[in-house]
């Protein structure tokens, strides 16, 4: 069991190593194929300098070249990626949680097992990509939302096939109605505020939330987000950090939401409905 955890965080730091290939590269319309390279003296790093976390580490944070800091972001997003892959692994394989709604009841052994926790850690990467992105430059890229929407949402089709589920219980099907009712209501607040409490981009994020936590876990997410943003941008006025007029990346709030919803979603779900009494 702990070997199998440290396999997947080694696993995740490598896969959060090229996340941060996605994050450095596709705001600035780079191709993503190449060697990587230094941002201050644009020397190519060898195979010694992009080990993940350790050569962060043994170089101490420093470019081998020009000695320049190496952005902390390298090693946050390889070992944040690195903790959410052992902690799927954990949840899926090991029961650390419930499965998300949708897939209750769906864990059993064999390809199906396999398939959701390859779809857990599929929906953590482009959940990281975003965050970071969005934190950095405020924006949501259709260039990552489209093609992970497409792919979650065939990833949601396998799942249903393997566990046989009815099209009332399709995750599929439940994650496109969950993502058109999230796109209607954070359009409406597009369209009403111009533009002003709510970017575009969160608006076409909505609809890769949907197929990641179906119905009812999407509420979750939704209030988490708006929740979190409450209490952060609260923070940031106090402390003189931001204005109202200030912009928020809440792209950043849908993440982490998002990310705790997969994992403690129906626990807070079934907290707040035994709180008001309906269970």
């Amino acid at each position: 069991m702990g070997i199998a955890l440290i396999l997947f965080f080694i696993f995740g730091t490598i896969i959060g190593s090229f996340l941060n290939v996605l994050i450095f590269r596709l705001p600035q319309e780079k191709s993503i194929n190449g060697r990587s390279y230094c941002r201050s003296c644009n020397h190519k790093l060898d195979i010694g300098d992009l080990v993940p976390v350790f050569s962060f580490l043994l170089l101490n944070g420093r470019c081998r070249y020009c000695q320049e800091r190496v952005s902390w972001q390298y090693v946050s997003v390889e070992v944040i990626t690195g903790l959410f892959f052992s902690a799927a692994y954990y949840m899926v394989f090991k029961g650390f949680v419930d499965l998300p709604f949708a897939l209750g009841g769906l864990a059993g052994i064999g390809w199906l097992q396999i398939i959701i926790f390859l779809r857990i850690i599929f929906i953590i990467s482009v959940l990281v990509v975003v965050f970071t992105i969005d934190l950095k430059h405020f924006l949501i890229l259709d260039k990552v939302v489209y093609p992970a929407t497409v792919v979650l949402f065939l990833i949601n089709v396998v799942v249903d096939l393997l566990a046989k589920t009815s099209l009332l219980s399709s995750t599929a099907v439940l994650g496109l109605l969950s993502g058109l009712g999230v796109f209607l209501f954070f359009g409406s607040i597009y369209y009403f505020s111009r533009g002003r409490w709510l970017g575009f981009g969160d608006v076409k994020f909505a609809w890769f939330l949907g197929l990641a936590v179906p119905f009812p876990l999407i509420f979750v997410n939704v209030f988490l987000a708006f929740m979190i943003g409450a209490v952060v941008g609260t923070f940031l006025l106090i402390m003189k950090a931001r204005k109202l007029t200030s912009k928020i990346a809440f792209g950043t709030f849908l993440s982490i939401s998002c990310v705790v919803t997969i994992f403690f979603g129906e626990q807070i779900l079934n907290w707040y409905l035994h709180l008001i009494g309906v269970n």
